[in-house]
């Protein structure tokens, strides 16, 4: 059994998964409440569903690209649970969940391509392009940051693309009533996909690969 986790986003989630099933989960959709929410959402799943923390086997954590803060809370949480129990990490990128809900919960052919878009202040947004496959999606570019209007330019070369993400209202306000995309800003990044994606990884982190683990940023963070 793997417990998920999501702090990327303003999503604060957990999830169970054992033998590509969801046995349980958690989550919130609320900016700045992920330090206090996170640790009794996960007690709360494990009462819920009966498991212990004796039968897990991973810690999967949503890596980013995201919120800073977020991300901090998130990665230094599986990382103390990790350690403390003993368990490998598996580390998710945020915008490869986020594809594959915006592809699980539209009826997207082959065709399609997939843009996440997660929410980066200012005009800009984290951004990355997929394929759609039978069960799952492929990247097909690298993970970036870029201004709105930068993405829509690149979106032009793809063939039916459909955005999904917090990051998506500010660009359709930019492409205009006209546009030939797809928008789905409803769709959030989940507990669930993480720990969907999570089962299927290859990228299992022991205790001394993970040690140094450091989120996905993309943007680089200066403090004063």
């Amino acid at each position: 059994m793997i417990l998920a986790i999501e702090t990327a986003t303003s999503v604060c989630g957990v999830a169970l998964i054992q033998n590509n099933r969801i046995v349980g989960s958690r989550s919130t959709v609320e900016k700045n409440v992920h330090s206090e929410k996170l640790l009794p959402m996960v007690d709360e799943l494990l009462d819920a569903t009966g498991a212990a923390l004796g039968g897990l086997k991973a810690i999967a954590v949503s890596i980013g690209p995201g919120s800073f803060t977020g991300l901090r809370i998130g990665l230094s949480t599986a990382k103390g649970m990790a350690m403390a129990l003993d368990l490998p990490i598996i580390p998710v990128p945020t915008l490869d969940a986020l594809a594959q809900h915006i592809a699980d919960a539209g009826t997207l052919s082959s065709a399609s391509t997939i843009c996440p878009l997660i929410d980066a202040r200012r005009d800009e947004a984290f951004f990355a392009f997929y394929r759609v496959g039978k069960r799952r999606v492929s990247r097909i570019s690298e993970h970036g940051i870029a201004s709105v209007s930068a993405i829509l330019v690149q979106a032009a070369s793809y063939q039916g693309v459909v955005f999904g993400g917090d990051g998506t209202m500010k660009l359709r306000g930019v492409a205009g009533e006209t546009s030939p995309f797809t928008f789905m800003p409803e769709i959030f990044c989940t507990p669930e996909t993480v720990a969907l994606l999570a089962e299927r990884s290859e990228k299992v982190l022991s205790p001394e690969q993970y040690v140094m683990l450091e989120p996905l940023y993309l943007r680089d963070f200066v403090t004063h």
